[in-house]
């Protein structure tokens, strides 16, 4: 029954298709000017929403401090990813991590002891 049905769809669909006025480049013209107008239409309605919040933004008293923010946040994510991608390049990161982690404990453990009494006695983790 369902090779019954999708023969009586396409016969249909056929049907319909015969119905149509036939090609014209006129009509096709006119379709293709409407869809480009659409777009047009479209995207000039994204950039006046985008100058409305573009003009909130710039009428606020504390635009100074927001564009300060911006500026360290988006450089603190630059200075993560450089250092994701050098990690990348030599070791694993979460490697590369806990040997600083243990550098910085071997020498703050040697600021604490007296000159020469650490000396030799290899890395301090296990």
């Amino acid at each position: 029954m369902t090779g019954e049905s999708r023969d009586r769809t396409q016969r249909a669909q056929q049907a319909q298709q015969a119905r149509q006025t036939p090609w014209s480049p006129f009509a096709a013209l006119e379709e293709v000017g409407l869809l480009a107008l659409g777009a047009v239409d479209l995207a000039l309605d994204q950039v006046r929403q985008a100058t409305g919040r573009g003009e909130d933004v710039v009428r606020r008293s504390d635009l100074r401090e927001l564009v300060a923010d911006g500026v360290r946040e988006l450089r603190a994510r630059g200075e993560l990813a450089s250092k994701r991608v050098a990690a990348a390049d030599d070791d694993n990161y979460l490697e590369l991590m806990a040997r600083r982690a243990a550098e910085r404990r071997d020498r703050a453990d040697g600021a604490r002891t007296p000159a020469g009494a650490g000396a030799g006695a290899g890395p301090a983790h296990a």
